[in-house]
């Protein structure tokens, strides 16, 4: 099944579902472009498998967000809009992937970063450029320091600068740097490695992490546990999943 927008392209299989973004040159992100992510998100949230990121650009996952947007008039919208769509992305009921070639600047990086894992090519480029046109940006100033720590989070913020993928990576905003022919491997091993996991033990842990963010250690532990006893433990594959483990065999699970 497939489904075409104007900016973005969204395509069902059994095990993924797949944002394609397709604004060319440089997939700048617009109110248009964010209109179709919510829609794209609204038809992917109740199908089973991975939702998956990526470009249809070559060389490019986004440079950004449209500069022009950002001016009084419409900034207020934008910037609504596209919180919106980033907290969708990071409280999705399933994992989310995000595949990322060539340059992944402003509000690209932001998108890229809502998704659970980010899998990049070695030419792959970071950054948040938005203090040298005097702005900043929200969403990384929000979450950028619970990936990377403070410090790591403020250079990158506060500078501009450009990283590459294995800075990246090693700052803790990537998952995995392959060469750009293994790319497609990559993606197809880890959706193989989460899907034949429950969707429904997933979206619980999913949950746990997500509700966890903004507490306290002892809130978040009291909130693990009450999601793992008053939810998960109510699911025929959490019961499956440890029966199977112990009878030495391979769980069926129920909810895919």
């Amino acid at each position: 099944m497939s489904m075409e927008f104007k900016t973005i392209k969204l395509d069902f299989k059994d095990e993924s579902t797949t944002i394609t973004l397709f604004r060319p040159p440089l997939n700048i992100i617009n109110l248009e472009m964010l209109g179709e992510l919510s829609k794209a998100l609204d038809s992917a949230v109740n199908r089973n498998g991975v939702l998956i990121i990526r470009s249809g650009i070559e060389g490019v996952f986004s440079a950004g967000a449209d500069v022009k947007e950002h001016l009084p008039g419409k900034v207020e919208q934008l910037i609504t809009e596209f919180e919106r769509v980033v907290w969708r992305l990071i409280s999705f009921p399933r994992p989310t992937i995000c595949v990322v070639e060539g340059r992944c600047l402003g509000g690209g990086m932001e998108l890229a970063m809502a998704c659970d894992f980010v899998i990049s090519t070695e030419g792959a480029e970071f950054g948040q450029p938005e203090i040298r046109v005097g702005a900043f940006p929200p969403v990384a100033a929000a979450l950028y320091p619970r990936l990377s720590g403070l410090r790591a989070a403020t250079t990158l913020i506060l500078t501009g600068r450009t990283i590459d993928a294995l800075q990246a990576k090693a700052l803790g905003y990537v998952n995995e740097v392959v060469p750009r022919e293994k790319l497609d491997a990559a993606v197809d091993e880890l959706v193989k490695s989460l899907t034949q996991n429950s969707s429904a033990v997933l979206a619980y842990a999913k949950k746990a992490i997500i509700e966890s963010l903004n507490m306290g250690v002892e809130n978040a532990l009291r909130k693990a546990s009450e999601i793992y006893l008053k939810e998960l433990m109510k699911t025929e594959d959490a019961v499956e999943g440890l029966k199977a483990f112990i009878e030495k065999r391979k769980p069926q699970w129920r909810n895919r």
